[in-house]
C-alpha cells in the first residue's frame, strides 16, 4: 500500500515540475542564445569597421599613388587618420609599430610609405579573418551543444 503511494506521488510531483523544469531549460536556451546573436553582433559591427578601415586605406594608397605627398598635407593627414584608428584595433606592438611607421613615413614623405601600406592592409585582412572565424567557432559550438542538449 505505501509504495502505490510513493508512486503515485512521485509522478505527481514529476508531472507539476516538468513544466517548471521546461521552462527553466528553455530560458537557459533563450539567454545562450541571445548572448550568442550578441556576441555576433558585436563581431559583424566589428568586421564593418575593420573593412571600412581597409577601404579608406585602399583610397589614400591610391592618392598618394597618383598624386604623392602633397604639400598642403591633406593626403597625409588621410593616412595618418587612418593609421591611428587601426592602430587602436590592435594589441600586438609589432603591429601597432607598423602602424605607427606608416604615420611617420607619410610624414617624412619617405618612398618605403608603400611597403608598410600593404603591411598594414595585410595587418587589417587578417584580423577581418580571424573575425569572421570566430564567429564560425562561436556557431559552430553554439550548434554542437544544441545537438547534444537535443537528444
Amino acid at each position: 500500500m505505501n509504495f502505490g503511494w510513493t508512486i503515485t506521488t512521485v509522478i505527481a510531483v514529476v508531472s507539476l515540475l516538468s513544466p517548471t523544469i521546461s521552462a527553466i531549460v528553455d530560458n537557459i536556451y533563450n539567454r545562450r542564445l541571445e548572448t550568442l546573436k550578441l556576441r555576433i553582433a558585436n563581431l559583424n559591427t566589428r568586421i564593418k569597421y575593420e573593412r571600412q578601415l581597409i577601404h579608406r586605406l585602399n583610397i589614400v594608397r591610391g592618392k598618394l599613388e597618383f598624386h604623392g605627398p602633397v604639400k598642403d598635407g591633406s593626403i597625409q593627414e588621410e593616412v595618418i587618420s587612418v593609421a591611428a584608428d587601426a592602430s587602436t584595433l590592435f594589441r600586438d606592438q609589432a603591429k601597432k609599430m607598423d602602424f605607427e611607421k606608416l604615420q611617420n613615413f607619410v610624414l617624412q614623405g619617405a618612398i618605403n610609405y608603400r611597403e608598410y601600406i600593404r603591411t598594414c592592409l595585410d595587418h587589417l585582412s587578417n584580423l577581418v579573418l580571424q573575425d569572421q572565424q570566430k564567429i564560425d567557432m562561436l556557431l559552430r559550438c553554439f550548434n554542437k551543444d544544441d545537438i547534444h542538449t537535443n537528444e
